[in-house]
């Protein structure tokens, strides 16, 4: 199913839409301040996904966040081929509170390599 078409109305209102409100209100304000009305809010509270991500406000998306922690784990495993068998060069760019730091850290892992490899079924 095509995305719906973003309503005009609903545009023109989110461009005139100041989204930080005010301490304790759940009402948004005009750029030139005034608060919305209680059809406006209304209508801000029933903006699409897609409306309110085309007038430029970040949505929370939990999933972005799921899939950014997934990626961060394949990240460390990436590097890990590279930094354990290399530690050794890093050493001299790190501080010494680095180096306790990742003494540490390498002492955990180590102590669970055998999860970070792939099962044999």
């Amino acid at each position: 199913m095509p995305a719906p078409t973003p309503r005009p109305h609903v545009m023109a209102l989110l461009f005139d839409t100041n989204f930080n409100r005010p301490p304790g209100t759940r009402t948004f304000r005009h750029f030139d301040g005034r608060p919305f009305t209680d059809e406006e809010q209304a209508l801000a509270d029933d903006a699409t996904l897609e409306e309110l991500q085309a007038a430029g406000v970040h949505v929370h998306n939990p999933e972005a966040g799921a899939e950014a922690q997934a990626a961060a784990h394949e990240m460390a495993e990436l590097l890990f081929k590279y930094v354990i068998p290399h530690r050794e060069a890093l050493i001299p760019f790190m501080t010494h509170e680095d180096l306790l730091e990742y003494g540490r850290l390498e002492t955990i892992v180590a102590a669970g390599s055998h999860h970070l490899r792939p099962h044999k079924d």
